[in-house]
């Protein structure tokens, strides 16, 4: 039941997206602002623990949950998964000039 709300929601919160930021650039712009946050975001999670990782000098596969337990690598990661269907949609939706 969780795994159906998650694929709704996958396409239902982009479809919004899509319909509310082509009223409004000014929302567009909104949504790529935060999009670019999000991916410094994860990716600074991701390599503070990669180098941790290494610095420690254990193995990465037992240390991945750290940085995929991290709220600063989750919803980032959570945006950016609804914001990359919210491009395809718009790219199909929006007029071409």
């Amino acid at each position: 039941m969780m795994k159906f709300l998650f694929l709704l929601l996958l396409l239902i919160v982009p479809l919004i997206m899509v319909f509310v930021a082509l009223r409004s650039r000014m929302v567009t712009r909104i949504f790529h602002v935060l999009a670019l946050l999000c991916f410094y975001s994860a990716a600074t999670v991701i390599a503070g623990d990669v180098y941790a990782t290494n610095a420690h000098m254990t193995t990465f596969t037992t240390e991945i949950h750290h940085f995929l337990l991290n709220g600063w690598f989750l919803y980032p990661s959570a945006y950016l998964g609804v914001y990359v269907p919210y491009l395809l949609w718009l790219s199909l939706l929006s007029k071409k000039s």
